[in-house]
């Protein structure tokens, strides 16, 4: 943990600082409360420890400024100048005050509390929606990924668009190397770059098209010029037909094909502009006849599998085969439980959606070519429609693409992208999405922990009654009457012991107010878990009886904050499976926290 301590006496600050920095803390200090807010604003730490009585600005001044800036930040008093009671009377209204300790400092003590602050990340944002964070130069240091991950991030994403097997290999380790030091387990999906299709090169400073012109688009590599251009996938050409609309650059380029041909195209320019090199070529009624799954893709999907990613994004998704076809690469390659991760961004999968839902473990809402694909004022209504069919069967999704895209450049959200992730939360969503936000803005953390705190207060007021039980699968054997009886009880959480590790995924939205316990051994399960919505894995040793298993799993939720003594727990076991690995339902009990 990153630790910084406010301490005026020189004797005492030196002695905290070495016996923190001892127990492998990574501590930072300053002498007085002014010069301790301008190292806590401008630096990021997890923990503060303050003295009270200080000159240049005191205790009360800094800790009532870093309530303004930082509200979540736990702090720990230290103080011999205030009788405790009377600090407290002061500081009642600082909900981040954890601890308010006497000098000098019984060091044990403050270790104990430290470690409970370090265990309590998993109550830190106590959040039923995931937040898939996209990895990049901003923040792929093991630093900053355990800040992150503190803030709410459950997904790491690694886009496969960018970056060398090297760069992701580093990435990877630092993710893992993170998530040992939290404890808390987290999903890696890759993202494979799939067939993107972009423009040739161009001119410095790119090519004048203007409305009207003749231009033709050819297989061939050549430098734009203001008669052509090329493209550098080739093999649509041919899969170009007349009056079929060309988009570029995101769509602010519009041409309209006018000649087919099998090496070159002739359209006519809709909407001018400006073309550059590497801009993207969108094709929304064109039936391609390119596969989804590159060469490139595959080679960067046989790293994944050798790093042991959790979750496999295909690009570009158009029917449902294509995504079989990489269930099945995967499959013979591991024979390992990999989910993948549809993307619907063209209209092709939008007409088979439901088709896609059937056959993916995950759907991603991809809303930045399905807005170029498809009319933007059209994108709404197929999130909601989207979401509500991915409910229907049981389907995890994500809604993604420039949720918090202003807080790239900015430290603040507009007030239409917090309405944006609220109305995803509201509509049911298992997840958002973080794209360049944290992969290469200016500040990661803050994104994430923006995006907790719009999430939070959504789910405080969102009481999601008409969802609250998502339909059940077909393929989940199920004792109705189990299902009536448990939904009908008012349970601080629900504990799912998964022996096969097929259950949680049936279970996730089971009771949508109050989190699901998954107990379970293994560590991917509980790394893959953490894509779906209110699921909070729990980690037991391979060599415990059931009942042990049980007592240590509500020991954890009591330390984490999820249960205290009083609380009711319906404690749901999955039984074997049945033929065909279909995951049983097994008896529930209840259980009185003590």
């Amino acid at each position: 943990m990153r630790v910084l301590v406010v301490e005026d006496s020189e004797p005492t600050r030196l002695l905290v600082v070495s016996r923190l920095a001892k127990e492998g803390h990574d501590v930072d200090f300053a002498e007085n409360g002014r010069q301790g807010f301008l190292k806590a604003t401008s630096n990021q730490y997890d923990v503060l420890i303050s003295d009270i009585f200080m000159p240049e600005w005191d205790g009360f001044k800094f800790i009532s400024a870093m309530k303004v800036v930082s509200p979540h930040l736990p702090i720990i008093v230290v103080s011999s100048s205030y009788a405790e009671k009377e600090l407290r009377d002061r500081l009642h209204e600082f909900e981040n005050i954890v601890e308010i300790l006497p000098k000098p400092i019984d060091f044990n003590i403050l270790f104990n509390i430290l470690k409970t602050i370090k265990v309590q990340t998993h109550n830190a944002i106590r959040k039923m929606a995931r937040i898939v964070c996209t990895i990049g130069p901003a923040s792929d240091s093991p630093e900053m990924l355990g800040r992150m991950i503190v803030a709410g991030m459950d997904v790491a994403r690694l886009n496969f668009s960018h970056g060398t097997h090297e760069q992701h290999e580093k990435t990877l380790n630092s993710i893992r190397k993170a998530e040992k030091e939290w404890g808390k387990p987290i999903a890696i999906m890759q993202d494979l770059c799939g067939p993107k299709i972009r423009t040739g090169k161009m001119p410095e400073g790119g090519i004048v098209l203007k409305k009207g012109q003749f231009i033709t688009v050819q297989a061939d590599p050549v430098e734009g010029n203001s008669e052509r251009f090329s493209t550098i996938v080739p093999e649509i050409i041919p899969d170009l037909r007349l009056g079929e609309p060309v988009l570029l650059d995101d769509g602010l380029i519009e041409l309209k094909v006018v000649t087919e041909g099998e090496r070159e195209a002739e359209c006519v320019v809709i909407v001018g502009g400006v073309l550059k090199s590497n801009k993207g070529m969108n094709l929304p009624v064109t039936k391609l006849s390119i596969p989804s799954v590159t060469e490139k893709d595959r080679k960067d999907l046989e790293w994944g599998l050798k790093h042991s990613v959790d979750y496999v994004a295909l690009s570009f998704v158009r029917s449902p085969e294509e995504i079989l076809e990489i269930k099945e690469i995967i499959y013979q390659a591991v024979k390992g439980d990999i989910k993948v991760v549809a993307k619907i961004e063209k209209q092709e999968a939008v007409e088979h959606i439901q088709d896609i839902i059937d056959v993916s473990d995950v759907i991603m809402i991809a809303r930045g070519d399905m807005g170029v694909e498809l009319p933007a004022v059209k994108v709404p209504r197929i999130q909601q429609e989207i979401i509500r069919m991915c409910w229907e069967s049981n389907t995890p999704v994500i809604t993604a693409t420039q949720m918090l895209d202003s807080m790239t450049h900015n430290i603040r959200p507009t007030r239409a992208e917090v309405t944006d992730v609220s109305v995803a939360i509201r509509s049911g969503t298992d997840a958002v999405m973080l794209s360049g936000e944290t992969a290469v803005g200016v500040d990661p953390l803050n994104v994430v922990r923006t995006m907790a705190s719009i999430i939070c207060e959504e789910e405080q007021y969102s009481t999601g009654t008409e969802r609250r039980y998502r339909h059940f699968s077909h393929d989940l054997q199920t004792n109705p009457a189990i299902m009536a009886a448990a939904s009908m009880i008012k349970s601080a959480a629900t504990m799912l012991i998964d022996r096969s590790g097929k259950l949680y995924p049936q279970m996730s939205k089971w009771n949508r107010k109050v989190p699901s316990l998954l107990v379970t051994r293994s560590l991917h399960v509980a790394r893959q878990s953490s894509m779906y919505h209110n699921i909070v894995p729990i980690i037991i040793d391979n060599n415990l009886t059931r009942d042990e298993m049980l007592l240590l799993a509500v020991s954890t939720a009591k330390e984490w904050g999820y249960l205290k003594p009083g609380d009711v727990l319906v404690v749901v076991e999955g039984g074997r499976l049945t033929q065909g690995d279909i995951p049983q339902l097994g008896a529930f009990q209840l259980v009185h926290v003590e």
